[in-house]
């Protein structure tokens, strides 16, 4: 972390959400939501030795409920944003997003929030910020690989044209 601050990146991210079974069987990504002892003595290291540090999480591993004792372990720690995808390690990316449960644990958590999870348009983005005004910021990968023009959309921009997505595919591809 301090070498990429010396590199003049002012935050590194930590992140504990991808379900991927190859990550989480190594106990990286979502997997090492199944042990919050062994995380609260990594933060214990990480914090003592560095600043600037963000974490992006999943709600547990195979419950949403698991999230209690992680957040008590987040919001020990000076992390700069929590970017809550709101499943479990065991939805990977399939059903519904938990938002009861987001909304849940969003009041408790000490930290500035960012939601990450299904938001493909510039409506779902308003109607997320007008139910969660106090998510500070959010991420939108998926939701830009379906539409690349979506975050000039959302700052009043215009879509895209056939040239700019023939443009993109292809650079996607290359």
């Amino acid at each position: 972390v301090n070498a990429l601050h010396d590199l003049g990146y002012p935050e590194v991210n930590l992140n504990l959400g991808c379900p991927s079974g190859t990550v989480t069987a190594k106990g990286k990504g979502a997997g090492f939501l199944a042990h919050p002892d062994e995380l609260d003595r990594f933060f214990d290291e990480v914090f003592a030795k560095c600043e600037g540090i963000s974490v992006k999480t999943r709600l547990g591993v195979h419950e949403a409920s698991e999230f209690d004792k992680l957040l008590e372990i987040y919001n020990r720690y000076p992390i700069t944003e929590l970017t809550i995808h709101p499943r479990v390690r065991q939805d990977f990316y399939k059903g519904k997003v938990r938002e009861s449960d987001f909304a849940a644990a969003l009041p408790r958590c000490s930290m500035p929030v960012c939601y990450n999870g299904d938001l493909r348009t510039v409506g779902e983005v308003r109607a997320l910020e007008g139910r969660f005004p106090e998510v500070t910021h959010v991420m939108i990968g998926r939701g830009l690989v379906a539409d690349p023009a979506l975050a000039r959309k959302l700052r009043g921009g215009k879509g895209t044209d056939r040239e700019e997505l023939t443009d993109f595919l292809a650079a996607l591809y290359q």
